[in-house]
């Protein structure tokens, strides 16, 4: 029994619940980033694919707080060797990005590369079966937009960097 001044040790059951939620949401990310390269040939040019369009909610920026977070993250995640890949496909090069394992952030973030073209997507575990769609209608979000892809691009750099020298594995 913890004291009073002690925090409770979370139970084997919470970390296997908090496991469960991660895989999910990175599946989610996944899928959603498959769907996004691959977009249905009789949909319209811009058009998002019903599984998209069913998980997205569009939210404002100044209140989609894990997803200010995330943007912040995802460069330095790929920069530093984390989790991230590449789907291609008709619809372009969509990437995604997992927050490191075990870090106290729970988002993952979908992100349509080339062209660099919204939405970008943040999964996090608490909406489960859903994402946040951040795109350029909000003016501060579409600034966070503008810097999260030169985050990335810069991103990109340092890890080939780090590559060359030894310092990161191979892709």
């Amino acid at each position: 029994m913890p004291l009073p001044d002690e925090p409770p040790v979370p139970a084997v059951a919470d970390v296997d619940q908090s496991r469960g939620a991660e895989g999910r949401r990175r599946r989610l990310a996944e899928r959603l980033a498959w769907e996004l390269a691959h977009p249905d040939p009789q949909a319209p040019r811009d058009g998002l694919s019903d599984f998209v369009a069913a998980a997205a909610m569009r939210v404002r920026w100044a209140s989609a707080v894990d997803a200010q977070v995330a943007f912040d993250q995802a460069p330095r995640v790929i920069a530093l060797g984390g989790e991230f890949g590449r789907v291609a496909g008709r619809g372009g090069v969509v990437l995604y990005v997992h927050c490191f394992e075990g870090g106290m952030d729970d988002w993952s973030m979908v992100v349509p590369w080339e062209p660099f073209a919204g939405p970008v997507l943040v999964c996090v575990d608490d909406l489960e079966d859903h994402c946040m769609w951040i795109s350029e209608d909000d003016p501060p979000a579409s600034e966070a937009l503008s810097l999260l892809q030169t985050g990335i691009e810069l991103a990109f750099g340092t890890r080939a960097a780090l590559t060359a020298d030894g310092d990161l594995p191979p892709d």
